[in-house]
């Protein structure tokens, strides 16, 4: 009797260890693709001088051979389009809260735009189309961003700052409903920015500057 219960506790302890295990590696492996997206969102706004929203002269079709989660996506759409191509690319479909625009107590205060839809490869959709402001915390979406003013012009020039939210979640029953851990991001300092009124094509895909401090709380950015 004595060596059967003790047989069930170690069944249990192997059980419990090879959980713990699993939950562990999984983690690491979603929190190292994430991190990976985010540098790469980064990247595409930095190339496209901000977050530009244009369907360029190629269709949706046209993408599909970059269309693969790699890092040579260069069809000629905007850096929001991109954007949504790549982690469309990486089988991103994740959910997650960002920072609400009505509470200035967030971690990361500014005007801050929630992703609620990334398009299809035939059907990509422009900025103002496939994104509001956030403005309450019951609504989950895909990637959220922010444009910081740098506080710095010379005239011809003026430069931002673009903070990105990105989720990873986990690939196991219940807590994949409930739980998507966030990772931040911020570019480097972008000038000569091609997503401002004088300059896009469609005034609808202008973002707002958040004036706040755009250095504030960054110790979460990668």
């Amino acid at each position: 009797m004595k060596q059967g219960i003790s047989n069930i506790w170690l069944l249990g302890m192997i059980v419990v260890f090879i959980a713990m295990f699993s939950a562990y590696i999984i983690t690491t492996i979603n929190y190292s693709k994430a991190f990976k997206m985010k540098n790469e969102m980064l990247t595409i706004i930095e190339k496209h001088h901000g977050m530009t929203s244009n369907l360029g002269s190629k269709t949706g079709e046209n993408c599909i051979s970059n269309f693969s989660g790699t890092n040579d996506i260069t069809c000629d759409v905007g850096a929001f389009q991109t954007i949504n191509l790549y982690l469309k690319g990486m089988g991103y479909d994740t959910l997650g809260r960002c920072p609400n625009n009505k509470d200035r107590s967030n971690d990361l205060p500014g005007t801050w735009y929630g992703v609620t839809d990334m398009g299809t490869v035939q059907n990509l959709g422009h900025l103002y189309e496939h994104t509001e402001k956030v403005e309450t915390n019951e609504r989950k979406y895909y990637w959220c961003f922010a444009k910081y003013d740098a506080q710095l012009s010379t005239g011809k020039y003026t430069s931002a700052y673009y903070k990105v939210r990105v989720f990873y979640g986990f690939d196991m029953p219940v807590l994949s409903e409930f739980l998507a851990v966030k990772v931040d991001g911020m570019t480097d300092e972008i000038f000569d920015l091609q997503d401002v009124a004088d300059v896009a094509a469609d005034d609808r895909n202008v973002i707002e500057v958040s004036k706040e401090d755009y250095a504030k709380n960054t110790k979460g950015d990668d």
